[in-house]
């Protein structure tokens, strides 16, 4: 069964050490952001719902909360994560 949203964003608090409620409403559209990033660069739900993936989440939501005035990226360290997961997607097994 798939993990809510609220259950990603708690499994996030938990990856960047936040306690209480307070901060959801600023945290959680961070949260479906980078969710939505990594599912349309083609990472799966299995994926994203794995320990890897929940730490990438987490390092995304962190990103895009780190933000400056006019500058939204991820950063290097998000892409270098992504990345395998995006090959193990892309890469068919061989028939055999």
């Amino acid at each position: 069964m798939a993990l809510s949203n609220d259950e990603l964003l708690q499994k996030v608090k938990e990856g960047l050490g936040l306690g209480g409620d307070y901060q959801n409403p600023t945290l959680l559209p961070k949260v479906l952001a980078a969710k939505g990033y990594m599912l349309n660069a083609g990472v799966t739900l299995e994926q994203l719902e794995s320990d890897l993936g929940i730490a990438t989440l987490t390092v995304g939501a962190n990103d895009l909360w780190n933000l400056t005035s006019g500058d939204v990226t991820f950063s290097e360290v998000f892409n270098l994560i992504l990345l395998p997961q995006l090959m193990a997607v892309s890469i068919p097994e061989p028939e055999g």
